[in-house]
């Protein structure tokens, strides 16, 4: 009797703690039927980007942006622009803020988002402040670029 009863304590106890909800380090990160995510940012809304960029810098920080859930496609120069808004359909268009010019009348028919890439050490983050509901500076973390980008593509949804 006494055996019966301490082996139906041991199976209470052994339920209660099993039935209880557990929360283990990372477990939020943790979905059911995914699999477990560690990336530092990740886009909630990933966008379809085409970007300006010439050197190693710049490529390299457009695979960060790549890594956070953006489809980024590279074009060398803002005169290439045309050709691949022509092929398909972008959200957003990252360049140089000197090429702002070029880049207007490359969009022509497009309905894609420019946002100017202003240099930090230069005057043209005021001018760009002037002219542009957003824009990025060179200098700006992939936090900040991460951020103004979704509000980009949030507002194209609106």
């Amino acid at each position: 009797m006494q055996k019966s009863r301490l082996l139906a304590a041991a199976a209470v106890a052994i339920l209660t703690i099993v039935s209880c909800p557990t929360f283990a380090c990372g477990e939020s990160l943790f979905r059911v039927g995914k699999g477990m995510v560690y990336r530092e940012y990740t886009a909630p809304l990933p966008g379809n980007i085409v970007v300006v960029a010439q050197s190693e810098s710049d490529l390299a920080f457009l695979d960060l942006l790549a890594a956070a859930g953006h489809h980024v496609t590279v074009v060398p120069t803002a005169h290439e622009l045309s050709g691949q808004l022509a092929n398909q359909e972008f959200d957003i268009i990252l360049a140089p803020f000197g090429d702002r010019d070029l880049v207007v009348q490359q969009m022509s028919g497009s309905l894609a988002t420019y946002l100017p890439v202003a240099q930090y050490d230069s005057e043209e983050p005021q001018l760009a402040r002037q002219l542009y509901p957003e824009y990025l500076e060179s200098n700006d973390s992939l936090k900040h670029f991460l951020k103004v980008i979704h509000k980009t593509l949030k507002h194209r949804q609106a």
